[in-house]
């Protein structure tokens, strides 16, 4: 019986660190990184094939997470990671030519900004012809 009295401070550290382990493992596991994929929704480009499509976002897949392992040195001026991310991967998947968001649609062409489209145009010239007595003197031909 002297033995078992001896082997019980051993076999209390023995659980301590059993138990320790587990959930060091536990908790590890619940902090593992996120693998990252895109968070928007790219179609295939006109003319584009399903087989290319997929062959392109595997591609940028890989061209956005290299991008951010290259902007973690810099200061985290971008947003998040996962904005990060699709900002890189829907530049890639634009410049392969396939159909990305923009304002709410998708587009395979570039869209003219706001700004422009709102510039002010020049009128068309009036119809031909003579114009009515009442016109501005601009438009009475000389």
């Amino acid at each position: 019986m002297g033995t078992r009295v001896a082997d019980a401070p051993a076999r209390a550290d023995q659980m301590k660190r059993s138990a320790l382990t587990l959930a060091f493992l536990a908790l590890s596991a619940c902090s593992s990184a996120p693998t990252l994929g895109p968070g928007v929704l790219v179609l295939p480009g006109s003319g584009r094939t399903f087989d290319q499509f997929r062959f392109d976002e595997t591609d940028c897949r890989g061209y956005a997470q290299m991008q951010l392992g290259k902007s973690r040195s810099e200061p985290d001026s971008g947003g998040s990671y996962q904005t990060r991310y699709d900002r890189a991967f829907v530049q890639c998947m634009y410049g392969k030519g396939h159909k990305v968001p923009v304002s709410g649609r998708y587009s395979d062409h570039i869209e003219a900004s706001p700004s422009q489209a709102s510039a002010p145009r020049t009128p068309p010239p009036p119809p031909p012809g003579k114009p009515p007595a009442e016109a501005p003197p601009d438009f009475r031909p000389k």
